[in-house]
C-alpha cells in the first residue's frame, strides 16, 4: 500500500504485462536466432521496433490510479478525465467482467470491481477497481474502508 498521508494508493501489479513481455521475449529470440543463422541483420535489427511499440502500452498503464481517502475515492486512468466518488454517494459496487461489446474499445478493464456513484450529468459515474491491475491485499484494504464506512452497501464477498 502507498501512503502519501492524505491518501492511500493500489499499488499496481506487473501481471497484466507479463503475457506481452514473454511473447515479445520470444519472438525477439527467435528473430535474433534467426538473423545470425541466415546473416539477415535487418530482421534481427527490427526487434528493438517491437519493444518501442510495446512501451506506451505500459506507460498508460502506469498513469493508471485509484486512491482513496477520508472522504472519496478517486481515478486517474490515461485519457479520461479524473473520477471522484464521495462515500455518501456510491449506490453500489459490482464484480463485473467486460460484455462484448466492450473488448475492442478497451476501455474497462476485464475483470473489475466497478464503483457506482450518483448521476453526473446524464451518466452514472463510476470507477473501476482492475483485479488484474492492483495488488488483490491492497483491493481487500479498499473494499474495507469502504465497508467501515458504508455498511449498508452489499459488497463483494471474495474481495472483503
Amino acid at each position: 500500500m502507498v501512503h502519501d498521508g492524505r491518501r492511500e494508493y493500489l499499488r499496481r501489479t506487473i501481471s497484466p504485462y507479463v503475457g506481452q513481455v514473454i511473447i515479445l521475449a520470444i519472438v525477439t529470440l527467435a528473430m535474433s536466432f534467426v538473423g545470425i543463422w541466415k546473416h539477415a541483420w535487418g530482421l534481427m535489427l527490427s526487434t528493438p521496433v517491437m519493444w518501442l511499440l510495446f512501451a506506451p502500452l505500459v506507460y498508460i498503464g502506469l498513469k493508471y490510479k485509484v486512491y482513496w481517502k477520508d472522504n472519496e475515492i478517486c481515478q486517474e486512468a490515461s485519457g479520461g478525465p479524473k473520477v471522484c466518488i464521495a462515500y455518501g454517494e456510491i449506490t453500489r459496487l459490482a464484480l463485473e467482467t467486460s460484455k462484448p461489446a466492450e473488448l475492442p474499445s478497451s476501455s474497462r478493464p476485464f475483470r473489475r470491481i466497478a464503483i457506482y456513484g450518483g448521476n453526473v450529468g446524464n451518466f452514472d459515474s463510476f470507477i473501476d477497481v482492475s483485479l488484474k491491475h492492483f495488488v488483490a491485499d491492497d483491493i481487500r484494504k479498499l473494499m474495507r474502508a469502504i465497508r467501515a464506512r458504508r455498511s449498508d452497501l452489499e459488497l463483494p464477498n471474495d474481495w472483503l
